[in-house]
């Protein structure tokens, strides 16, 4: 009995002993090993049917066994690592990390294998170098944060510019299938990676890659690494591996995936006083002083610069590519806003990310992109501007919706072509509309350079990666990056400012501002005699009809118009008179009919003696001989009043500079506004905003004029100085068409009234014909016009 007693009490203590690393061990969480490991890194660590698979979560799960728990693998970017575990997200780092003195200083260290870098090359290199001093020169892609980036762009880079030869040219990258990618197209010449790594990527490539290398480049023994404090943990992981090393589980499992014992003198050179808990202690504070040296750091500043060009260039670039996307939003014709549609909906829907890395990739699949993607910095601009054009095309398609359809109308009836009306008239107003938005989507591109750290490109982001890759400070080392974002976003954003205020003409101040006077200005009013209807024909419409949906609008209407004649088109509301206005300017098409001014056919040109519908600028021609002053202005507020007379003429060239000026104020005098020639529309009233449109209308040197309810929305003490204007061009001998309702002025000045109601002229006649009573509908009208 006392010896079964014994045998219990020796069973339970050897129980206790063996259990003892694993219930002494503080883990994240409790019965499991949580393991940090890039799952990107095959055959170290990747996911297989959605399981950790390799030689790390292989050997995680054996070592967690031995302790007494359960492996659940943490799948963290390597650059992360070390942040994660001092961060208390896992337990160990088991993910081919190289043993370094600095990040012995972080971590404490396990040392459990040997290892080095190969060089991968493609097959089709016609060279093929095996030593580190044979890749002078070349393109060479790394992982970001590797030992070999330190080697390569170090004492590698250094002997060859001691030998005269140009420095290896280092390119970083989140992951190694991405470099494997990038040599693939050609983007680099070569790829350096750990030695197990190489040779699974050149497994999957088939026979377009080969290890080039015969010997190790950089040897380094590789490390289980656990946070600092944690010395129960560690020694609980060292217990296990040892076990695993005396069964000899650990020798085969080495066996099976290449790989060599540590190197106790490698490791000695690296470690002088030994890896282990007691190797060095923890840095808990936050290093300020390291921050602030950071804005003394030339990296930093020359990555602050190369962001920027990169930011403003995509921005440009995309801004005026984005209005081409938005206008061919607009556009009548079905291809082109299917086409940009299409780009807009694609390009939105693509993460940037995966579009860098497909661009910077593209020479791949289509080597003649080689010459011109080769540089990371052109990549990442394609990329961006492929990206950010579908959002400009989106905020500016919200400002062209915002400028009145008025403004390119009155432009069109200058005789303006398509692109002089959007370059001069649409475009800038819808620009100052956006620019608030599109300043909004420059501080993204600004934010946005820092996934180009994908392919390689040295950002502000990628070198601050560079950095606590080497000393570890990531907090300290983020929040100086952060605060050079910061700092360049105020900048332009202050730039924003400054030029929303620029564009902003209300705050401009002009050589005469004073309040427009209480009273109207008098315009001396010349007298004139009526002239016969008869003579020569300036404007004959025929059959004009015409039906929105399936409202008629205008139902077989024919006019015409002579020369020095004032037509006066009158009617009730909806009657048609604004269509028929429009019709003659083209500005509306006829379903039926047509318009002849000055002996040519509004919208057709003779071709080989047949009439074939007439081109954009062709158009434009027959309508600058069509002037039209509209109801509402539709004054260009982005311009002065001697600005909007001279815009057209100088688009067409009708004079030269000084001649369009002289003449601009002259026909601003004959309005009686030569004053006011440098005020902006919002610095006028109603009334003279008028009279600076029908200026604007005479300065084409136009057949006809049309006057589309020209006093309508004018205060009625401010009719008189409109009506005073068209008086006096009726005197001069101008050909007029005026749809109004001013019957005093029809009476006064018109040589032919016509009536129109539903669509058809009803009556037509000289002036004291029509007002003689006789038709109970034309009775009516003049009774509710007049009372």
């Amino acid at each position: 009995m006392p010896l079964r007693a014994l045998g219990l009490a020796l069973a339970v203590l050897l129980l206790a002993a063996c259990g003892a690393p694993a219930s002494a061990a503080t883990t994240v969480t409790p019965g499991v090993l949580t393991i940090g490991d890039d799952l990107t890194y095959p055959p170290y660590g990747y996911l297989e049917a959605g399981e950790p698979a390799g030689f790390d979560p292989e050997l995680g799960r054996a070592l967690a066994a031995r302790m007494g728990l359960r492996a659940q693998v943490a799948d963290t970017r390597f650059e992360q690592l070390i942040a994660g575990a001092k961060a208390g997200r896992f337990d160990v780092i088991m993910s081919a990390l190289y043993v370094t003195a600095e990040r012995a200083k972080e971590v404490d260290y396990l040392p459990y294998f040997t290892t080095g870098n190969a060089i991968v090359a493609r097959s089709d290199a016609g060279s093929r170098p095996a030593r580190a001093d044979d890749l002078c020169g070349l393109r060479a892609a790394v992982i970001k944060g590797g030992k070999i980036v330190q080697e390569l762009a170090g004492p590698v880079s250094e002997g060859c510019t001691g030998a005269g030869r140009a420095p290896v040219d280092v390119r970083e990258f989140t992951s190694d299938p991405e470099g494997s990618q990038a040599l693939l197209s050609g983007q680099v010449d070569v790829q350096l990676t750990d030695a197990a790594v190489a040779k699974a990527a050149v497994d999957a490539a088939g026979s377009r890659l080969a290890i080039s290398s015969s010997t190790l480049i950089a040897p380094a023994v590789v490390g289980i690494a656990v946070a600092k404090g944690n010395t129960a943990l560690y020694t609980a992981v060292e217990s296990a591996l040892r076990d695993l090393q005396a069964s000899g589980e650990y020798t085969a499992m080495l066996a099976r995936y290449n790989l060599a014992p540590v190197d106790d003198a490698l490791l000695a050179q690296v470690l002088p006083g030994g890896a282990g808990p007691a190797a060095s202690s923890a840095t808990v504070s936050f290093d300020w002083a390291y921050t602030l040296g950071l804005f003394a750091n030339p990296e930093l500043w020359r990555a602050s610069g190369l962001v920027v060009v990169l930011a403003v260039l995509a921005w440009v670039i995309a801004v005026v590519l984005g209005m081409g996307v938005a206008l061919m939003q607009r556009a009548s014709a079905p291809v082109p806003r299917a086409v940009a549609g299409a780009y807009v909906w694609f390009f939105r829907s693509l993460p940037l990310l995966v579009l860098l890395i497909f661009v910077y990739n593209a020479p791949q699949v289509m080597p003649e992109l080689r010459p011109l993607l080769a540089s990371p910095f052109v990549a990442g601009l394609v990329a961006l501007v492929l990206s950010e054009t579908a959002y400009m095309a989106e905020i500016h398609r919200g400002g062209l919706l915002s400028v009145e359809s008025g403004q390119g109308e009155a432009a069109q009836a200058l005789g303006m072509p398509y692109a002089g009306v959007q370059r001069h008239v649409v475009i800038p107003q819808a620009f100052r509309v956006a620019l608030p938005a599109l300043g909004n989507q420059f501080v993204t591109i600004l934010k946005l350079t820092s996934l180009v750290s994908a392919i390689s490109l040295a950002e502000i982001l990628l070198v601050g990666q560079r950095l606590y890759t080497q000393n570890f400070k990531v907090l300290e080392t983020l929040l100086g990056v952060a605060l050079y974002y910061v700092a360049l976003v105020t900048v332009f954003d202050r730039l924003r400012v400054l030029l929303e205020r620029r564009l902003d003409v209300r705050r401009r101040r002009t050589g005469l501002v004073e309040r427009v006077p209480a009273e109207p200005a008098v315009l001396e009013v010349r007298e004139r005699a009526h002239v016969r209807h008869a003579g020569e024909v300036v404007v004959a419409a025929r059959g004009l009809r015409k039906a929105f949906g399936s409202t008629t609008v205008l139902d077989g209407v024919d006019l015409e118009v002579h020369r020095g004649e004032v037509v006066a088109l009158i009617g009730p509301s909806g009657s048609g008179k604004t269509t028929v206005a429009r019709m003659l300017n083209r500005l509306e098409v006829p379903d039926a009919g047509t318009v002849v001014v000055d002996g040519e056919q509004l919208g057709y040109r003779l071709d080989g003696g047949e009439l074939v519908p007439a081109g954009g600028r062709e158009l434009a021609r027959q309508r600058r001989h069509v002037g039209m002053v509209f109801q509402r202005f539709n004054l260009f507020p982005h311009k002065t009043a001697l600005e909007n007379v001279l815009l057209a003429p100088a688009y067409l060239r009708l004079a030269d500079a000084g001649e369009l000026r002289e003449r601009g104020l002259a026909l601003l005098e004959r309005v009686g506004l030569g004053e006011h020639a440098h005020k902006y529309p919002h610095q006028l009233s109603g009334g003279q905003q008028q009279r600076v449109a029908i200026a604007r209308a005479l300065a084409v040197e136009p057949s006809v004029m049309l006057f589309d309810e020209p006093t309508s929305a004018l205060d009625p003490e401010l009719v008189g100085e409109v009506l005073a204007v068209m008086r006096n061009l009726a005197s001069e001998g101008m050909t007029m068409v005026v749809v109004t309702h001013e019957m005093r002025f029809v009476r006064e000045v018109a040589d032919w009234v016509v009536f129109m109601d539903n669509g058809t002229i009803r009556r037509q006649g000289r002036p004291e014909d029509m007002f003689v009573a006789g038709d109970a509908r034309i009775d009516r009208f003049f009774a509710a016009v007049s009372g």
